[in-house]
């Protein structure tokens, strides 16, 4: 990774963080602070930034799209692929997934019978949530080394991403890098993961309706909690 911040990683810069709000905040700890959401992405959540509103990028329902095509991402992809024995696998991520604002059935990729379902999508999909779980378990190892002890619980955020959710690819979904289709529960491994280091799930749209909903969306808050 690119080191930042006097040669400290991302990562680094945000455990000196932690480190220093432990310190600063210690008597508190416990008692009048009880719970510490750690932020793992964008509004604290763990994902992968797939559906930026803030600069009119992305618009809803858009489905978004994966976030992959940096030097880093593409040289991890490179090495899994060649790993596999499928070099041509790891020449950058899908070309047919389309663009923010499309509609499921507009792509290839997302469509009903698209590459998602395929053997090539399986594996593109497998190693981008993966990369995703890794960096939560990362972040979550240094908060719990750095928090243990002191009496407050953590927490982390999980999105709800209930539009698309009545399609068979949750498109929107996957590129937030959340492996979850009809056939496939993609919520498990993140329970595990936060499971794994005493972290309570804090999940977002528990409180929403599908009747509140557009219908022309496919959301189903309802059915993405149960």
């Amino acid at each position: 990774m690119l080191p930042v911040l006097k040669g400290r990683t991302p990562i680094q810069v945000y455990t000196d963080y932690m480190r220093s709000f432990r310190e600063r905040f210690n008597d508190y700890l416990g008692n009048v602070i009880v719970e510490i959401q750690v932020g793992m992405g964008p509004c604290g959540e763990l994902r992968y930034p797939s559906y930026p509103e803030s600069n009119g990028t992305w618009r809803f329902p858009g489905i978004g799209e994966f976030q992959c095509y940096d030097k880093y991402m593409g040289a991890s992809l490179a090495a899994v692929a060649k790993a596999a024995g499928k070099d041509d696998w790891g020449q950058g991520g899908p070309h047919d997934s389309g663009h923010y604002n499309q509609f499921p059935e507009d792509t290839g990729f997302f469509r009903r019978e698209g590459t998602w379902n395929s053997e090539y999508g399986q594996f593109f999909l497998e190693w981008y949530s993966g990369k995703l779980l890794e960096h939560g378990d990362r972040i979550l190892a240094a908060g719990e080394s750095i928090y243990q002890g002191t009496g407050a619980k953590l927490s982390g955020k999980v999105a709800g991403i209930h539009w698309h959710y009545n399609t068979r690819s949750h498109a929107a979904e996957l590129t937030a890098g959340y492996y979850n289709t009809r056939h496939r529960d993609g919520y498990l491994p993140i329970a595990r993961m936060l499971a794994k280091h005493g972290v309570v799930l804090n999940f977002t749209c528990m409180e929403m309706r599908d009747g509140e909903q557009p219908q022309s969306a496919n959301c189903s808050p309802e059915g993405l909690v149960r």
